[in-house]
């Protein structure tokens, strides 16, 4: 009888964990969201709606990738390579700031002469 007693229970525990719901954990903030939602705090000094968040996300998401690298670091090493001569680890972080200088001053030369365009002249 007592054995019939604890195949009960267990039997009762498992069908009452197959019942419940399962819990979802919470979703994770990135740093760029928690950040852009501080801003637009401080900045409107009042709190700040979902969507405002998701829109000030975005612009710093933009932002960051414009000043991350523009060069490919393998298609750098290959192209060295074909010189025959070898490369630096840092090469390619220093080509990536003189091609990001590039970039500047070609869109403020395009935006100086009223286009929205870069073009090959800017160069």
């Amino acid at each position: 009888m007592a054995a019939a007693k604890k195949t009960a229970k267990k039997t009762a525990k498992k069908a009452a964990a197959k019942k419940a719901p399962a819990k979802k954990a919470p979703a994770k903030k990135t740093a760029a969201k928690k950040t852009a939602k501080k801003a637009a705090k401080k900045a409107s000094g009042k709190k700040t709606s979902k969507k405002t968040a998701k829109k000030s996300t975005r612009k710093t998401t933009a932002s960051a990738s414009s000043a991350g690298n523009v060069v490919v670091a393998s298609k750098v090493k290959d192209a060295v390579k074909n010189q025959d001569v070898r490369m630096s680890s840092d090469f390619p972080e220093a080509l990536n700031a003189e091609v990001q200088e590039l970039i500047d001053r070609a869109t403020q030369r395009a935006k100086d002469n009223n286009r929205g365009t870069v073009r090959p002249s800017d160069l």
